[in-house]
């Protein structure tokens, strides 16, 4: 599935409180999708879900083909920024769970996923010559 953890810095349901936690992703907004879900508690599983007892429309992951991309999916991130938007769209647990706050940055800046991992390269080149020196087997 797309990094569905950095929802969980959002104002947006990753299905907890239903059966299927973290294969689907929804809020309370019928311009968002056909596939509906309302998040329940769940004893054992979800007890105080995002959304709890509101019908959610959004995007059911469960048939979704395994994705090509490589390293983390942002498309359902920016897909859900941009059509939900708003001030209060990210909570302050986001840049926390994203390291820093820059991601939040770009996705609110408009940049698309393109734009945003070719900004992450020279850091990327940077780590790798770093964790070089400490692999115990040959880098993929």
């Amino acid at each position: 599935y797309p990094s569905l953890c950095l929802f969980e810095g959002t104002k947006v349901s990753i299905g907890r409180g239903t059966t299927y936690p973290f294969q689907v992703i929804g809020y309370p907004d019928p311009k968002l999708g056909n596939f509906q879900f309302t998040p329940k508690s769940i004893e054992g599983m979800a007890k105080h879900p995002k959304l709890l007892g509101q019908q959610c429309f959004g995007d059911d992951l469960r048939r979704r083909k395994p994705s090509t991309v490589q390293g983390i999916e942002l498309s359902y991130l920016i897909k859900y920024y941009d059509q939900i938007g708003g001030d209060d769209f990210f909570t302050s647990f986001f840049n926390l769970l994203a390291g820093t706050d820059e991601l939040r940055l770009q996705i609110e800046a408009g940049l698309d996923e393109e734009e945003i991992k070719v900004s992450w390269q020279e850091d990327l080149i940077e780590y790798r010559k770093l964790r070089k020196k400490y692999l115990l087997y040959p880098d993929f």
